[in-house]
C-alpha cells in the first residue's frame, strides 16, 4: 500500500475514532487556544487581532472565559484549521490522536535498526512517557517539533532534500523550543554544502520558508508585525511573567534564589547560560559536529537547559536524544542507564 493510501486510511481511522468513540478528552485547556483561534479565523478574524478575538469568542462562549493570544505561528493555525470545523469535543479527540499519531511516528523514525515489534513498543513507550502523557492530555503543541527532529534525522541518512527542509518547517511550529534545533540543523547543511544533497536541502529550505511567509498571509495580512504584537501581548499574561509552572533550569535557579520564578530574570541568567553551554560543546564536540545526530541531540540538550519558558510537556523533546542512544547502546550497563534516563521523570 502506497504512503499517501495509509495516510488517507489512518485519517479517516482518527475521525471515525474521534466522532464514534466517547475519548473524555478535556477541551477547555491549552487546546481550547488553537480551536477558537482557527474557529475565530474562519469567521474572518485575522489570526493576530486578539482584541477582536477575545470579543468573538467570549460571545461564543460565557464573558468571563479566559482566553489567550495565539503565541505561534501563523503557519501552524492554516495546518490545524480543519479542526475549527468539528464540534469542540470531537475536535479536541481528533487533536489527541493527531499527536499521538505524531508522537508515533517520531519513536518509529528514531529507531531505523529496531526489529518491527521492538519497534512498535517503541511507540508505546514514547506516548507512556510522562512529557509526552502530559502534552496529550492538555492539547499541547510540541509534538510537531518532536517529529520534525525524527524526520530530519530520518532524511539526513538518506540524503533527502525535500525531507531535511520539511524537518527544518516542523521545528518553527513551536518556534520557542524549535529555533535552535532549527539553526543547528541549517547550520549541519551549510556544513555539508559541498555534497549536492546539502545544496538542494538548502534550496529547499529557502522554497519552503518562502512558502510558509507567503501562506501566512492567508491568516492575518500584517503577520509579520501582529505576531511580534501577540507575543508582547503573551509575555503580559501573569502565568507567563511570573511562571509558577515553568520546569526551566534558569527559572529554578532564579526560584532558588530570589524565591519568584520571574522569567524575566530567568532569560537574562539563560544567555550565560547559553553561553557557557556553546563554548563548552564547540570545544568537547567540534571535531563531531558534522555527525548529524550528535548535533541534534546537543542542540535538544541546549534548548532544555537554556530556554527559561519551558514546562514539563516540553521536555518530549528528550525522546530524540534517547531515541538516538538507544540504537548505539550495547552493553547491560548502558541500557540499565538508559531505562533509568526513561524512568526517572
Amino acid at each position: 500500500m502506497k504512503p499517501i493510501s495509509i495516510a488517507l486510511a489512518w485519517l479517516a481511522a482518527l475521525l471515525a475514532i474521534a466522532f464514534l468513540t466517547p475519548l473524555p478528552i478535556p477541551y477547555y485547556q491549552d487546546f481550547s487556544v488553537l480551536y477558537f483561534s482557527d474557529k475565530a479565523l474562519l469567521s474572518g478574524i485575522p489570526l493576530y487581532d486578539y482584541p477582536a478575538q477575545l470579543e468573538w469568542v467570549r460571545a461564543l462562549t460565557r464573558p468571563d472565559f479566559e482566553f489567550h493570544p495565539y503565541p505561534y505561528p501563523p503557519w501552524y493555525a492554516l495546518a490545524t484549521l480543519p479542526i475549527a470545523l468539528m464540534p469542540m469535543a470531537a475536535a479536541a479527540r481528533v487533536w489527541f490522536l493527531l499527536n499521538l499519531t505524531m508522537i508515533g511516528a517520531a519513536a518509529w523514525l528514531l529507531t531505523p535498526h529496531w526489529r518491527a515489534p521492538l519497534r512498535l513498543f517503541g511507540i508505546l513507550a514514547a506516548a507512556m512517557f510522562i512529557p509526552a502523557f502530559g502534552l496529550l492530555i492538555v492539547g499541547q503543541y510540541s509534538a510537531p517539533v518532536l517529529l520534525g527532529i525524527a524526520l530530519f534525522l530520518w532524511a539526513a541518512r538518506r540524503e533527502s532534500p525535500w525531507g531535511l527542509a520539511a524537518g527544518l518547517g516542523l521545528m518553527t511550529f513551536k518556534p520557542h523550543i524549535g529555533l535552535f534545533l532549527a539553526l543547528a540543523g541549517f547550520g549541519w547543511l551549510v556544513l555539508r554544502r559541498r555534497e549536492a544533497f546539502a545544496r538542494r536541502a538548502i534550496l529547499s529550505t529557502g522554497l519552503l520558508a518562502a512558502f510558509l511567509a507567503a501562506v501566512g498571509l492567508l491568516a492575518d495580512v500584517r503577520w509579520p508585525l501582529t505576531y511580534l504584537d501577540s507575543l508582547l501581548r503573551y509575555r503580559e499574561i501573569p502565568g507567563v511573567q511570573s511562571c509558577g509552572l515553568c520546569a526551566s533550569l534558569s527559572v529554578g535557579l532564579v526560584r532558588l534564589v530570589t524565591g519568584q520564578p520571574d522569567t524575566g530574570q530567568a532569560a537574562i541568567l539563560s544567555i550565560f547560560l547559553g553561553l557557557g553551554l556553546l563554548g563548552l560543546f564547540t570545544w568537547r564536540f567540534r571535531s563531531k559536529l558534522a555527525e548529524s545526530h550528535l548535533l541534534m541531540s546537543l542542540a535538544v540538550v541546549f534548548t532544555l537547559l537554556v530556554d527559561p519558558y519551558l514546562l514539563n510537556y516540553d521536555y518530549i523533546l528528550l525522546l530524540a536524544p534517547l531515541g538516538i542512544v538507544s540504537g548505539q547502546v550495547r552493553s547491560l550497563t548502558g541500557r540499565a542507564a538508559l531505562l533509568a534516563a526513561y524512568l526517572l521523570p
